[in-house]
């Protein structure tokens, strides 16, 4: 799901003409990310690259969310949205629970404060714990179909 999710934001975005940037995180004793689509793709294949996601181990979303929102704010433009596609809450053998949770909050309400507008998208069975997570700021993108109209309505909101 978080694929066709990514592969429909990207198109979305591409048709528009808005620069996008996807990433995939895990963790194997460190985090570790995955480059699928570039804002300023070097070959153009990112649409190849989306459809090699994939499901992989635990995920320590502070730390994948700070880098990209780094990498974020060093963009030109004036309007900033980050999307986190969830399947669930963060879990990485210490970082997890109410820490985790906290730690979550903390990061959204800091990158606010710079500019940035963070979303986080839910897939799957843990809806209700992402939406406690980030609660004005949750998504539920479980049906594919309305994701286009919901990314217009989204972006018209905080897009000026």
């Amino acid at each position: 799901t978080a694929r066709a999710a990514s592969i429909v934001m990207h198109d979305f975005c591409r048709s528009l003409g808005i620069p996008i940037l996807i990433l995939g995180h895990t963790v194997n004793s460190e985090v570790e990310l995955y480059s699928y689509a570039d804002f300023d793709s070097v070959d153009g294949k990112d649409a190849y690259r989306l459809m090699d996601m994939s499901a992989r181990g635990c995920n320590r979303d502070g730390a994948a969310l700070r880098y990209t929102a780094e990498r974020l704010l060093k963009r030109p433009e004036k309007n900033k949205i980050l999307i986190l596609i969830s399947d669930g809450q963060p879990y990485d053998g210490s970082y997890c629970g109410t820490a985790a949770e906290a730690d979550l909050r903390g990061i959204r309400k800091e990158y606010a404060n710079k500019g940035i507008t963070l979303f986080a998208a839910a897939i799957g069975d843990d809806k209700p714990n992402i939406e406690r997570i980030y609660q004005s700021g949750f998504l539920d993108i479980t049906d594919l179909n309305k994701l286009p109209l919901n990314l217009t309505s989204l972006l018209t909101r905080y897009i000026k």
